[in-house]
C-alpha cells in the first residue's frame, strides 16, 4: 500500500508540475472554411521538474512528446482529407 500510495503522489506531483503543449493542423478550403482540424495534447516537463530529473532527461520527454504529437495529428490529418477527397471525386 506504502507503494501504491507512493506512485500517487508522484504521479499528482508530476502533474502539478508538467505543462501542457497543444500541436494543431487545420486544412481549410479557399474561403477559410475548416475542411480538417486536428489536435493533440502532450504534457511536458516545467521548471521545477527538468530540475529536479534532469535537463538530459527533460528535453528527451519533451522531444518524444512533439514527436509523438506530430506524427499523431499529421497522420490522422492526412488520412482524413483523403477521406474527404475520395468522397467528393
Amino acid at each position: 500500500i506504502d507503494k501504491i500510495l507512493e506512485k500517487l503522489l508522484q504521479e499528482s506531483e508530476m502533474t502539478r508540475m508538467s505543462r501542457k503543449m497543444t500541436i494543431s493542423i487545420t486544412i481549410e478550403d479557399d474561403a477559410g472554411g475548416i475542411i480538417v482540424e486536428k489536435r493533440s495534447e502532450k504534457m511536458i516537463p516545467f521548471f521545477e521538474e527538468i530540475e529536479r530529473q534532469g535537463f538530459r532527461k527533460s528535453l528527451g520527454e519533451i522531444e518524444k512528446a512533439v514527436l509523438e504529437s506530430r506524427k499523431e495529428i499529421s497522420d490522422g490529418a492526412v488520412t482524413e482529407y483523403l477521406d474527404i477527397i475520395s468522397k467528393k471525386n
